[in-house]
């Protein structure tokens, strides 16, 4: 009989080691039926016979002859021993699977540029295709049963289920040598996984080096006494191997998932496993993860204390920005303009600390092991941050003592200690923030700017607004184009030292700074001017480029209403104290009449939006603020988020801000108008009562003229001339003062409708006794918008 090689191997797709396929191979292709020998009948002589003599007597029957011993197992047991160290036996070896065919026509040379067909590069060459190592489907059996004996059914399946261990290590192995040709690449925690699963497969070796003793230490002719003695036997091998069997099912399920995820993921995936309900593989997981993580908590202690980053490979859950790596630890270089006392770092050409804060690291939450939820891990990246922001940015000279604190509080971070773990980081925590916060208040006195912003830019000061508004008003009326910059900062500093601002910290009034934004042909120094305050690092991660621009966005709505009211002022008083003058004139008191009934609607306008500004929304806002910083409580982040929480709110309540994005402003737009309007009726008002001095004049000659006395004639002596104009006066006058009230009456719709509550109640004291409403209705219009 010829030679018959067995695969052990499974079906499907990817063959596992559980099924047996066996093949017979011939050595000439004649016909069936001459192959065959003829088969005598077997008779069975009397009763009683054994399974194992029928089965012989059924050998004998089938092979003409008398059957043939099994095969020696002292040969099998060699070639498993092989099997077990991933090598292929003289009798028993592993199968491998064909390789795959390829298409021909692909084979040949990419064509230039882009197209399909072919794998092609960027280069339009084609990119040839690594060859996938050999994949293992089972085993072969080359044994001549003819002539060497056959092989038993029990052992193949023994056979089969040894092999399995060795084709797992071979699978490591190979993992392990890819792993040191590719070295450098993997990063930290793989090359602690290799280490650990080169300890594992030592004292696999060592296992095979003491099952080989035993085996050397059995003859082939003890074979037999071998099963009832302590010799090795397949069965005992088998036994002796099934412990190690299930470590190298483990680590080859780790090794697979190793393939795809590296750092913090990787010890997520290991950290899978150690909910197995097998204690066995429970306890070695546990073994396994806990060497495996160590370079993660050595980067873990080196952040959470020093406030530092190593991680080469980027496989902790924090990591450096790619998008920011030019950012250099607190290095910045004075450059650009300062305000009017010099000393301050400019915006130009700066590294801001909110980027340093927010944008230097980046958080990767599919980095974070499986035994740190996203929220401490949270903690443990704003511990680290705020560490380094004090190391690097604040320059603070007590961090030798913070450090000492942090690295008192600290135990050796190991994954064994998971509670020992949280106390650690929840001490570095609190220490790193209380920290960072008592610089920022104390060392920087980010309250004593946060109360300049609110005092300058929000015209709180009083007494240093007016005195402002009255040094820069002849100058703000002038084109934009005559003014100098060096005249605004001149007259900043007067409105400073005679006012209280004189006795603000020296700090606080080198940042204030006037002035002059873009401007286009025609516009005048209101339109341009702005007060500026200055801030550099560290207090920019506060107050960053985008805060500044929502405080500018408030100076320039409250300035625009401080001039208005300052207009109407001096408007009302000059009318006011020349009311005798114009009051001796015919004709005019009804005009004069009308004219201090819209006056005094457009003060009560004017007065409402001030009391709701001041009062209502930024002075309740900044006591919120204020509450929450007496408490300290938090990090730089909850500190950040509550200030942009405080101006957002003054932002949106100032300036009427809509919640509709496409709407926003519409209000704003209105308020606007409205005090456009206020500045073209005191113009008019102004006019009018130039006009009724020179008509006073003009009468009073003529009453000289009539008793004798001479005085000379003027232009304005003409009376046509004169009624034109004052004719042109009252135009100018009632379509102000309309259209002025056709806007009060659409903001009062809008704003009793709007979402924010408090504006709403604006509304209400604006049109507190329905007369805008009556107006509305008496017009049967709608709003201007």
């Amino acid at each position: 009989m010829s030679t018959r090689p067995s695969t052990i191997a499974s079906s499907g797709s990817r063959p596992a080691l559980g099924q047996l396929i066996y093949s017979q191979a011939s050595s000439s292709k004649q016909p069936l039926a001459e192959t065959l020998p003829s088969i005598p009948p077997v008779e069975f002589s009397g009763k009683g016979n054994s399974k194992a003599e029928v089965i012989k007597q059924w050998r004998i029957a089938q092979c003409g002859r008398p059957a043939q011993p099994p095969f020696p197992p002292h040969l099998l047991l060699r070639d498993t021993l092989y099997l077990l160290q991933g090598i292929d036996g003289r009798y028993v070896r592993f199968a491998v699977s064909p390789p795959k065919e390829q298409n021909p026509y692909l084979t040949a040379k990419g064509r230039e540029g882009e197209g399909t067909g072919f794998p092609l590069g960027k280069d339009g060459t084609n990119i040839e295709s690594t060859e996938s190592e050999e994949e293992i489907v089972g085993i072969e059996i080359v044994v001549e049963e003819a002539k060497d004996g056959y092989v038993l059914e029990p052992t193949r399946t023994l056979l089969m289920q040894i092999a399995e261990t060795g084709m797992l290590y071979r699978k490591i192995t190979s993992f392990i040598n890819a792993r040191h040709v590719e070295e450098g690449k993997g990063g930290l925690i793989e090359q602690s996984l290799c280490h650990f699963l080169h300890h594992e497969l030592s004292e696999y070796h060592h296992l095979l080096a003491i099952l080989e003793s035993q085996m050397n230490q059995t003859s082939p002719e003890d074979d037999d006494k071998a099963v009832q003695g302590n010799g090795l036997t397949l069965i005992r091998l088998q036994l002796w191997t099934e412990e190690m069997k299930l470590k190298v099912k483990q680590i080859s399920t780790i090794v697979d998932e190793a393939k795809s995820v590296h750092g913090g993921a990787l010890v997520s995936k290991i950290h899978t496993h150690t909910s197995n309900g097998d204690p066995l593989i429970r306890n070695f997981t546990n073994e396994m993860l806990s060497e495996v993580s160590q370079p993660f908590f050595l980067t873990l202690q080196r952040w959470i204390f020093s406030g530092e980053l190593h991680d080469p490979f980027n496989e902790f859950f924090v990591q450096q920005n790619p998008e920011n790596l030019s950012i250099r630890d607190g290095h910045v270089s004075p450059t650009g303009d300062v305000g009017f006392e010099g000393g301050l770092i400019a915006d130009e050409g700066l590294v801001e600390a909110y980027k340093v804060w927010e944008k230097k690291y980046v958080f990767v939450k599919k980095m974070i092991p499986g035994f740190v939820n996203e929220d401490f891990a949270k903690k443990i990246f704003s511990t680290g941050r705020s560490l380094n922001f004090i190391r690097f940015s604040c320059h603070d000279s007590d961090w030798i003592e913070t450090r000492a604190r942090i690295a008192n509080t600290g135990r050796a971070l190991r994954y064994s200690d998971l509670a020992g773990l949280e106390r650690s980081i929840d001490d570095a925590y609190s220490i790193a923030s209380q920290r960072l916060l008592e610089i920022f208040f104390d060392k920087f006195k980010l309250l004593d700017h946060l109360r300049a912003l609110k005092s300058y830019l929000m015209l709180g000061a009083g007494d240093f607004t007016d005195l402002l508004m009255e040094s820069l008003a002849p100058r703000l009326s002038k084109p934009a184009i005559s003014l100098y910059r060096h005249h605004l900062t001149s007259d900043l500093e007067s409105a400073i030292r005679g006012s209280n601002a004189q006795y603000d910290s020296p700090d606080i009034l080198r940042r204030l700074d006037a002035r002059m934004l873009e401007y286009s042909h025609g516009e005048t120094g209101w339109e341009c001017f702005a007060l500026q305050y200055k801030v550099e690092a560290p207090l920019n991660a506060i107050l960053d480029s985008q805060a500044m621009s929502d405080y500018d966005r408030l100076f320039n709505h409250l300035w625009r209403m401080k001039r208005v009211e300052v207009a109407l002022t001096q408007n009302w008083m000059r009318v006011t104290s020349g009311s005798k003058t114009y009051e001796r004139i015919p004709g005019l008191n009804n005009d004069w009449h009308h004219s201090r009934i819209v006056q005094a609607e457009m003060v009560h306008f004017l007065r409402q939006l001030q009391a709701f500004y001041q009062l209502e929304v930024i002075e309740c806002s900044w006591k919120e603020l204020i509450e929450f910083t007496d408490k300290r409580e938090g990090d730089l982040d909850n500190l950040i988020q509550e200030h942009r929480r405080y101006l957002s709110r003054v932002v949106k309540k100032v300036l009427l801000l809509g919640s509709r994005r496409d709407k926003e402003e519409i209000l704003l737009d209105l308020v606007r108008e409205a005090l456009d309007l206020t500045l073209s009726f005191k113009d008019a008002m102004d006019d009018l009562y130039s006009w009724s001095l020179a008509e006073a004049t003009r009468l009073d000659r003529q009453r000289d003229a009539s008793r004798g006395l001479y005085t000379p004639s003027t232009s304005s002596d003409d009376p046509d001339r004169a009624a034109e104009q004052l004719q042109s006066v009252r135009v100018r006058i009632r379509d102000c003062s309309n259209n002025f009230q056709d806007r009060i009456v659409s903001i009062v719709h809008m704003a009793s409708a709007h979402s924010d509550l408090d504006i709403r109640f604006l509304a209400i004291r604006m049109a507190f006794n329905g007369h805008y409403s009556l107006r509305r209705r008496d017009r049967g219009s709608k709003p201007v918008r």
